[in-house]
């Protein structure tokens, strides 16, 4: 074989890049290439392999593969054809648009056969996976790449602790992988996890964004991230160890005192009751809550500083099914959402606390942006008030009924 020293020049190389697109758009060597993006010196060096003036070249302005390959056949490398030319000047192998599109297919097929294999065991996620929506773009990328990171997320969800009992994560990613950062949230494999929990989560919960968002969802798993600030602040509960009240819980009510329980403590609880009565008051602002509790230090009241966090929720599953919940928070959408996912999980003891009309109309206040006004599309609870905001667009806050509040849990105790 002749050596393709002939071809080192750029203008070779520029021209055969050229030749490259025609092959791969037409699925063969043909059409016509433009040279205008050549210099003088480098279309001279091909009008010298066709036997043409430079002249020639520059006025036609453009070459037709046709003619190269012509001039190819009578040349010293008639042994090649022009693609075979191309791709050893390239030093790479062709590929027509068709070709690349069945060896994506082809990919793709393989991909998914392989996935359905992992995820067998996991089919609410293979489910989640499959929808190729936004969530699993990620994974669509990978794809083949990314098979060993599934099935060890698909192992390690497969072996999470049983029910009602929590790992923290880096314990969970020693026992599972024998290195307790695995699944760090900056790695593909904690990533995964968390795509992992919101595909097999009950709850409709848009993907999480933040890394409060991420901690919630991985408690659906019973894997716990931060046990020590995600808290709740409460007063007048009892929480159960067996059959004794835990001391401490004890102590706050002899006290009067309130109490920040982080998860680490609670993961401890068996059950929760109020010390007094049924009935539980929650609220999610700290401002209300404490005006309350200075109100009536015995009444069992649980604050979930705004949107409830895992704390909040494992508190709230912890009050046996006697217990009726009370809940009041902010109407302004955000408020009208919490309230609820809070009678969605606890359906038929839950009591929205001054949550209605009137109330509303006692507190308007800031004016709503459509954005947030939009957070209401598919509330299904408090109708009246959802239309109400919805042509008023303002928003109205609990303060402003907070009176009415007190006189609720000062008559509760007497």
């Amino acid at each position: 074989m002749n050596k393709l020293t002939a071809f080192d020049h750029v203008a070779f190389r520029k021209l055969f890049t050229q030749f490259k697109k025609k092959y791969y758009s037409f699925g063969s060597m043909r059409g016509t290439v433009s040279l205008k993006e050549f210099r003088d010196e480098e279309v001279e060096e091909i009008a010298g392999f066709l036997g043409v003036s430079k002249l020639h070249l520059l006025r036609k302005g453009s070459l037709a593969l046709k003619q190269f390959e012509e001039q190819l056949a009578t040349s010293a490398f008639a042994h090649l054809s022009l693609v075979e030319l191309v791709e050893a000047v390239l030093k790479e192998e062709l590929q027509t648009k068709e070709q690349e599109q069945l060896k994506k297919q082809s990919v793709l097929k393989s991909f998914t056969a392989q996935l359905q294999t992992v995820l067998a065991g996991c089919p609410k996620w293979l489910q989640q996976i499959e929808k190729k929506e936004y969530d699993s773009r990620f994974i669509w990328q990978q794809q083949a790449l990314i098979l060993p990171e599934i099935q060890r997320v698909a192992t390690a969800v497969a072996n999470r602790l049983p029910k009602e009992q929590f790992e923290r994560l880096p314990i969970f990613a020693q026992r599972i992988t024998g290195n307790p950062h695995a699944f760090d949230v900056n790695t593909m494999a904690g990533k995964l996890l968390v795509h992992a929990a919101y595909s097999l989560s009950n709850e409709k919960i848009p993907y999480p964004k933040t890394t409060e968002e991420r901690v919630e969802l991985l408690a659906t798993l019973r894997i716990v991230q931060d046990d020590l600030w995600n808290f709740v602040t409460c007063q007048g509960l009892q929480g159960f160890v067996a059959e004794e009240v835990h001391p401490v819980w004890q102590a706050a009510i002899d006290t009067k005192s309130a109490l920040n329980m982080p998860m680490r403590e609670l993961m401890l609880i068996d059950y929760v009751k109020p010390a007094n009565g049924n009935q539980v008051w929650v609220v999610e602002n700290s401002g209300v809550a404490s005006t309350l509790m200075d109100a009536n230090p015995a009444a069992p009241i649980i604050c979930t500083h705004g949107q409830l966090r895992m704390a909040s929720w494992r508190l709230l599953d912890l009050l046996g099914d006697n217990a009726e919940i009370y809940y009041s928070g902010d109407l302004d959408p955000e408020g009208i959402r919490i309230a609820e996912k809070i009678t969605e999980r606890y359906a038929g003891r839950v009591h929205l606390w001054h949550m209605n009309l009137k109330n509303y109309h006692m507190g308007k206040s800031d004016i709503l942006s459509e954005e947030r006004l939009a957070k209401l599309q598919h509330v299904k609870i408090l109708p009246e008030v959802v239309h109400q905001m919805r042509h008023d667009k303002q928003a109205s806050y609990q303060e402003a009924w907070l009176l009415l509040m007190i006189n609720d849990i000062l008559r509760d105790s007497r």
